[in-house]
């Protein structure tokens, strides 16, 4: 069954699976929350922008709040952030009392953050009086009712790109005849979109610290996840045979698609970066073969790596068995400045 590519990014079932994954995977994270948590208070930015911020497992949005910095948060999965910042905002620890970070932040105006908030009438309360306990892990306030910040925005982190393909890509395929015929399709049309651009709502030359963590990995998988299911739906899977013989085609257009979408994601964070401003950015360098145990480079991976160095000065810090991260540095600021290290 064809579908769009609205529909293809939307889940009947994402509220639980947002859930879920902020409390399966938020451990997991841990280390990448306190690399950027290091990075936030070396910096000090006034301004954050976390493109590809999920359900927020990487960031540490209660440290950005505390400091009463403005915050960007964009993900183009609907209601994805929203869940995050619901899972993130309540602290409850140790057997003691839950704790709000928006009711208990004295740089910022707990109203902004939560138009349910009362001040409560116990000043050892860590909950303002609306306070309401979800039963479940992990534990949210069912009164919390989002305010006018953080920003949140649903959008394309790739400039528009990865979008701009997906919707076009149904119609290329909807009436093709063989798998050549729709990747040659496919082909062509992720060249055309390269002439479309979109940006993000966030203004040019506004923010401070941007943190792109472990999205531009993400791009090897989408659009051309989509296109091939898209593609499927019309002509039926390939057989193995064809599928070997179409190999070269096949990743021809994986590449394509992935150095596109790391290119856009890269203009828009130039375009939005302040000057002297500041980036994090994370990415898996190497994977782990199934089956062999083989560790393969990630296809582009490179192709990041040049791209920053033509636009930032940079720093490279090994944070994990699978991934490299670093601040990178806006040019048009300052040479000098503080040695980040994440």
């Amino acid at each position: 069954m064809v579908t769009t590519w609205e529909n293809y990014l939307t889940r009947p079932d994402a509220a639980r699976a947002h859930r879920d994954c902020h409390l399966r995977c938020r451990r997991t994270f841990e280390n990448q929350r306190d690399c950027i948590r290091r990075i936030f208070e070396t910096t000090r930015p006034k301004v954050v922008a976390c493109l590809g911020a999920g359900v927020l497992n990487d960031l540490p949005y209660r440290a950005f709040v505390e400091s009463g910095a403005t915050v960007h948060l964009v993900d183009w999965l609907p209601g994805v952030v929203e869940s995050g910042v619901a899972h993130s905002i309540i602290r409850h620890t140790g057997g003691g009392p839950p704790q709000c970070v928006y009711c208990l932040c004295p740089e910022a105006d707990p109203l902004a953050y939560c138009s349910n908030y009362r001040k409560s009438r116990t000043s050892a309360q860590g909950v303002c009086d609306r306070f309401a306990p979800d039963a479940r892990e992990p534990l949210t306030c069912l009164a919390f009712h989002k305010g006018n910040f953080p920003f949140i925005y649903q959008q394309d982190v790739t400039g528009g790109y990865a979008s701009a393909f997906g919707r076009g890509v149904c119609g290329e395929v909807r009436t093709v005849t063989s798998w050549r015929q729709a990747l040659r399709r496919a082909g062509a049309l992720a060249n055309r979109v390269k002439r479309q651009r979109t940006t993000m709502d966030i203004p040019d030359a506004s923010v401070d610290l941007v943190t792109s963590s472990m999205v531009v990995s993400q791009f090897e998988h989408e659009p051309y996840g989509y296109f091939s299911k898209q593609a499927a739906a019309v002509l039926g899977p390939p057989s193995p045979g064809e599928e070997n013989r179409l190999r070269p085609a096949m990743e021809a257009l994986r590449s394509t698609l992935l150095a596109n979408q790391i290119e856009r994601h890269c203009d828009e964070i130039e375009r939005i970066l302040a000057p002297g401003g500041h980036c994090f950015m994370a990415f898996e360098m190497f994977h782990v073969e199934d089956g062999t145990g083989r560790w393969l480079l990630v296809r582009e991976m490179h192709g990041a790596l040049g791209r920053d160095r033509a636009a930032f000065r940079f720093q490279l810090r090994h944070t994990s068995p699978i991934g490299l991260g670093g601040p990178v540095r806006n040019p048009r600021g300052p040479v000098g400045g503080p040695t980040l290290r994440a």
